[in-house]
């Protein structure tokens, strides 16, 4: 096996010094949604998993209690599941492909791998898994609210 052109060596280095410049800043702003398979429940994350905003559909409320706790743990993971990927996707522009595949190995698989949105060929990838929420559009926000999440608490 031949090793890479000295020039190449050197390309590749300067573009990843570039993408690490502002990488804190980039993985830091990175947020994501995600909103259940009815469109009741809208959760918006941060790679860690910081619930930002919940959004609910006042048809929501009707549903009990159980299934909109349920509903709001699932669809809150999930968001933070589409975040940790896109920070993954950052950190891989300053990695490179060997690294990053190292890293996966260490902190277990991408949830992009693990759902299967990688997937390239004649297969065609489910954006979620059966049960999970559906990544929610951008925008929408008729007949939607924000909710206190402290309205939750056993003690009202």
């Amino acid at each position: 096996m031949t090793e890479p052109p000295v020039d190449e060596l050197v390309q590749q280095a300067e573009q990843r010094r570039k993408a690490s410049e502002d990488l804190r800043r980039r993985v830091a702003s990175i947020h994501a949604v995600a909103r259940d398979p009815e469109g009741l429940v809208e959760a918006t994350t941060t790679a860690s998993g910081e619930l930002k905003s919940l959004r609910l559909q006042p048809a929501a409320l009707h549903r009990g209690v159980r299934w909109l706790s349920e509903t709001i743990m699932a669809t809150a993971h999930q968001a933070a599941e589409f975040a940790r990927q896109r920070s993954l996707n950052q950190l891989a522009l300053v990695l490179g492909d060997d690294a990053t595949a190292q890293l996966e190995g260490a902190m277990g698989i991408a949830p992009a791998r693990a759902a299967g949105w990688d997937v390239v060929g004649d297969r065609t990838p489910s954006a979620t898994p059966a049960s999970a929420p559906a990544p929610a559009p951008e925008e929408e926000d008729d007949d939607v609210f924000s909710f206190d999440p402290s309205s939750l608490r056993s003690d009202r």
